[in-house]
């Protein structure tokens, strides 16, 4: 029995052996596919085909196309490096007793590796939402058409190309196979191996060229969902091809005594590499491409505070008794979602309450809460609303002109350029660091060319400076957007007010424009950005003194710490000539009603366990937790603040849909999701329909 067992151990042994000499030249496709499944079926990953069922079949057809190059660039790859080290026979001249299993390992892996390829594909468009099961269906059609094509393409190709034995045969073997004295170098290799590599290679320059140029238009074109797909064949055959020329002239060898010892030649490790690289690279921070964006403008002088809230109080409309309701939002981080439910409840309540401009006070943001925020506000200051992105109504639902012309400006593909950027100028900079631009900026790019395609003026957010936004006679409520400083943990806000000249206001905090370079602006879309930068989709922004910027969640989620601190601010200032509403805008369909701010706080509920690897996660587990805690704590606080005082608290939130999937949390949202907001934002699902009654009864000062 014991004998049999350490056979079968030895035997295993023998075959992982065999098995790693077969991958080891070919591991670049193989890492490649492992490290594509990990990011498309992760969580976060799975959000970039969420759109793809409702994109028409143009997006379809680029996902397809993008999914066969990636299938075939890993088959291809491997294959002609498996060549190069064990020649056109497939190692049929080595003598020793397991020669016939590593020719089979040489023959079905690369054809393996484009099945892994296609299946990845095929799960990450099944779990893409409804629809998608034709997309899948057309995924596993083609992937089986082409396996076929890779299993039997000798044959096919011999019927093709005629009859005659000796012809097809000259012809194979001058085109398809080799032909060269020595198959371990690249200028022996078949022509049509040849064409294959240059016409690849020059397709990485094009496209790294293109997204360098203009990643918003690369990522439009192809959608979020092909984006990967065409950025990991790329990456493969770049990969790939730096293994070739490590290989050249030094292929490893299997030897032919019966012990299966190796005699090498090889060059050198190409992924350890460009790893060392990588990381030498981190360590120069003038290297560094993810500075925060700046416009060669005068910095605009930002606003003291006394002065927002006297401009406030002068134009505010008085409710009876001669108050002025003082309104103040939180907006919670989450993303595209938060920014598209923030916009549409802001929106909402604009388009059913004319007088809520003058008296919305200020917005305190957070992630894609700001972006939606700084979209909001944006509206209120524009001249008027072009027709484009105010005919929103969609049967019984009608929709006003500021929601529909929010959602128009947010309806976007944002997240294709961002991982074209990434995929392609921003890793290709972290190995050659030659100035190309990162994925922030491409980004930010695609909100400010989001305007244009909703019917607005090219240079809203393109041409004009964050602080300019104030610039006209108009009142326009101040904007707090909150990001997180790297070093030190403290809040960084990005405003109109000048946050740091109130220090008994604002309390332990970066003015974000003491951070920057003093003779400079940022545009709209950068301001929204340092407090939506969650990593890893978006990078740390770097700062003038060298510090980072990162999302404004790892802070707070809610934006309720400044929001408390801004109406404080407000009631020392004109006493009892105020009434203070709070609205609070959540996004998070996981968080139960019975978490968020309540009158009478009960009792706290118990987490659900969460044991596997507690001993190494547990304190990872709780500094995120405690994220989630505080901003939860600071809403309580913010809505006892305002109630003790005679305010009124009012909150929007997004539930549970047993029968829809929830709303993503990335750059990009499905038109189900979109739906659902609108929804929800008028039903009794979530209360949302009876909040919204009772907010407008106050703003009206009916109660």
């Amino acid at each position: 029995m014991m004998k049999r067992i350490l056979r079968n151990l030895a035997e295993a042994w023998a075959w992982l052996r065999d098995l790693e000499a077969v991958l080891g030249p070919c591991r670049f496709s193989v890492v490649v596919v492992i490290g594509g499944a990990a990011l498309l079926l992760s969580p976060q990953g799975l959000e970039l085909t969420v759109r793809l069922p409702t994109e028409g079949w143009g997006k379809a057809f680029w996902f397809n196309f993008c999914v066969f190059l990636w299938a075939f660039q890993s088959w291809y790859w491997a294959r002609v490096i498996l060549y190069m080290t064990f020649g056109p026979d497939r190692g049929a001249k080595l003598a020793h007793p397991r020669a016939s299993r590593i020719r089979r390992f040489i023959e079905w892996t690369p054809r393996y590796i484009a099945v892994a390829s296609y299946l990845v594909a095929i799960v990450a468009s099944l779990l893409a939402g409804a629809g998608a099961w034709k997309i899948s269906l057309a995924l596993l059609v083609e992937g089986a058409l082409f396996v076929g094509g890779l299993v039997w393409r000798q044959e096919i190709t011999e019927r093709l190309m005629g009859k005659a034995a000796k012809v097809t045969g000259s012809l194979k073997h001058r085109v398809f196979i080799e032909r060269g004295p020595d198959h371990s170098k690249l200028k022996c290799l078949p022509r049509l191996a040849k064409a294959i590599m240059g016409t690849t290679l020059l397709a990485v320059v094009g496209l790294t060229g293109w997204v360098w140029v203009d990643a918003v238009g690369f990522g439009w074109t192809f959608g979020a969902a092909a984006v990967p797909f065409l950025g990991f064949s790329m990456i493969a055959a770049g990969g790939s091809f730096l293994v070739l020329l490590a290989r050249e002239g030094g292929a490893r060898h299997l030897a032919a005594e019966a012990d299966h010892k190796t005699t090498t030649k090889r060059g050198y490790p190409v992924v350890t590499t460009l790893l060392i690289v990588a990381i030498i690279f981190s360590f120069c921070p003038w290297l560094d491409n993810h500075k925060v964006r700046t416009v060669p403008i005068s910095t605009l002088a930002g606003t003291p505070l006394e002065h927002v809230l006297d401009r406030w109080y002068a134009q505010a409309p008085r409710a009876p008794g001669g108050r002025a309701n003082f309104v103040v939002v939180a907006s919670a981080g989450g993303g595209l979602r938060a920014a598209y439910w923030t916009a549409t409840v802001l929106g909402n309540i604009q388009d059913g309450s004319e007088d809520f401009r003058r008296q919305l006070a200020g917005i305190s943001g957070v992630s894609g809460g700001s972006l939606g925020a700084v979209t909001f506000v944006t509206l209120l200051g524009q001249p008027s609303l072009p027709g484009s992105a105010s005919n929103c109504d969609r049967g019984a639902m009608k929709i006003g002109a500021y929601e529909c012309a929010g959602q128009a400006v947010l309806s976007r593909d944002f997240l294709g350029p961002t991982v074209a950027a990434l995929l392609f100028t921003d890793l290709i900079h972290r190995l050659l660091p030659l100035g190309f631009p990162d994925r922030a900026k491409a980004l930010e790019q695609s909100w400010e060319r989001a305007w244009p395609r909703a019917g607005f003026p090219e240079g809203v957010w393109r041409d004009g400076s964050f602080r300019g936004l104030w610039s006209g006679d108009r009142f326009l409520p101040a904007l707090l957007l909150n990001g997180t400083h790297v070093e030190s943990g403290k809040r960084v806000i990005t405003s109109n007010v000048t946050v740091t000249a109130s220090p008994r206001v604002f309390r332990n905090v970066y003015d974000f424009y003491d951070l920057a370079p003093p003779d400079s602006e940022i545009r709209p879309s950068t301001a929204a950005h340092n407090s939506a930068r969650f990593t890893y989709v978006s990078p740390a922004g770097t700062l003038d003194d060298r510090t980072h910027l990162v999302d404004g969640g790892y802070f707070e989620n809610f934006g309720a710490v400044t929001a408390r601190e801004f109406l404080w601010a407000a009631i020392n200032r004109f006493s009892g000539g105020i009434r203070g509403i709070v609205v609070l805008v959540s996004n998070d369909p996981e968080l139960p009603e019975d978490e968020l701010p309540s009158p009478s706080p009960g009792r706290t509920t118990g987490a659900p366990s969460q044991s596997w690897a507690g001993e190494v996660l547990s304190p990872l587990r709780a500094l995120l937790k405690t994220r989630d805690a505080r901003g939860l704590l600071a809403a309580s606080e913010l809505r006892q603040s305002v109630e003790e005082l005679g305010g009124r608290y009012f909150q929007f939130r997004l539930c549970k849909d047993p029968n829809r999937p929830d709303p993503a949390l990335g750059w990009v949202l499905s038109g189900d999701a979109e739906i659902l907001m609108r929804e929800q934002l008028r039903s009794s699902a979530c209360g949302n329909d009876k909040q919204m009654q009772l907010l407008r009864d106050a703003l009206a000062g009916r109660s």
